[in-house]
């Protein structure tokens, strides 16, 4: 799967595919960030992006979900769902790697790697793209 944003994911609500292309940016970042020190991202770094995940997560979240809850959109409960998800999982994240336990800093990226992956193919690429054509484009 690639991590570059790509017009197929357009969900067509400009709102929620800025949002989108701004989660590729810090994916890409991310990788960058990577690939230039031999697959490790340093803590300093891997705090940076986390903490901008971390306000993308709640801010994208809540505009997304507040334009499904306004369009009466039936796959809100779902996305919902795995939205709470998302953010737990990332919350667990952030919590071990300031607390150290998530691991030497290569096991912390691949983690990170593995989350972002998921992310981007399980609910982006499969659910959000579900609400195009469902929502008026002009939302939000």
């Amino acid at each position: 799967m690639s991590n570059t944003w790509q017009n197929a994911m357009k969900v067509g609500i400009e709102v929620v595919d800025e949002d989108h292309r701004q989660l590729f940016a810090l994916i890409q970042e991310f990788h960058a960030a990577a690939d230039s020190q031999g697959g490790v991202v340093n803590g300093e770094q891997m705090a940076g992006i986390l903490s901008r995940l971390d306000a993308y997560v709640k801010e994208h979240f809540a505009r997304e979900e507040l334009l499904q809850v306004e369009a009466g959109y039936d796959g809100y409960e779902e996305n919902k769902r795995q939205h709470d998800e998302l953010t737990h999982t990332l919350a667990v994240f952030i919590e071990k790697f300031h607390s150290g336990a998530a691991g030497e800093a290569k096991a912390a990226t691949e983690k990170m790697k593995s989350f972002l992956g998921v992310w981007l193919g399980q609910h982006i690429l499969k659910t959000d793209l579900k609400m195009r054509g469902r929502i008026l484009p002009w939302a939000g």
